[in-house]
């Protein structure tokens, strides 16, 4: 009887941890750079591909901002002088991912740095993005919003940046969780319907944690005797 018990726990166990985990997972977007213009992801279904985007935003009179992910090099020409300054001569690309999508542009002493912030345009696809909001955060960053459509319908709400260590915490901690939850509730659901156990009998092997709490407990409060000479002090 105990063993069928035990049994019928490992396997709610593991049903529904394996359940909990797929739908932690199923809905976080994370994306891995590839090159300075594309991220891609593990199913390639959810790339964002910038190749082939070379735009302009006029930022001043006379003055344009040229763009160009797969380039390293992102300058802002004057008409009236014909001449052009680097807004940033990058070696590394990085993409930070929240609410948003940024590609960050950084060059070897990462003094300069340059954001193309990802908006969703539904209307934007191929061929047809735009740049808007150039800004001097400050004298070494800007930033440029670029609207494409190549961002709409990712679940960025529940993204996660590459931070492998942090991710494997939380599914550590998710996972003994829910653990602790099918064991507990699914344990006394299973203990009342099938063996018709009332009250602390519900909780599964409930002797065995009182024995354990009081071994915990004799541990760090102390003994009888250690109370009383401490009563005495």
């Amino acid at each position: 009887m105990h063993s069928e018990q035990l049994a019928t726990h490992v396997l709610l166990f593991f049903v529904i941890c394996a359940t909990a985990v797929v739908c932690l997972k199923k809905d976080r977007y994370f994306c891995e750079l590839s090159s300075s213009c594309m991220c891609i992801t593990v199913n390639d279904n959810n790339n964002i591909d910038l190749g082939g985007v070379n735009l302009t935003l006029t930022i001043a009179d006379n003055q344009t901002l040229n763009y160009q992910p797969c380039v390293s090099e992102i300058v802002i020409v004057n008409g009236t002088s014909n001449s052009s300054i680097q807004v940033a001569n990058y070696t590394h690309t990085n993409v930070k991912i929240s609410d948003v999508v940024t590609f960050i542009y950084t060059n070897d002493d990462n003094q300069h740095a340059f954001d193309v912030i990802l908006v969703c345009d539904p209307l934007a696809a191929s061929g047809n993005e735009s740049l808007t909001n150039f800004k001097n955060v400050t004298a070494n960053q800007c930033t440029v919003e670029l609207k494409t459509s190549k961002v709409c319908g990712l679940n960025l709400s529940d993204a996660y940046v590459d931070n492998p260590e942090s991710e494997s915490w939380t599914y550590f901690f998710s996972f003994m969780l829910v653990v602790a939850f099918v064991y507990f509730v699914g344990g006394s659901v299973v203990n009342a319907c099938l063996f018709n156990e009332i009250g602390i009998n519900m909780i599964p092997h409930h002797v065995f944690w009182l024995s354990l709490y009081d071994k915990i407990k004799d541990k760090l409060c102390g003994t009888s005797t250690m109370a009383t000479a401490y009563e005495s002090i």
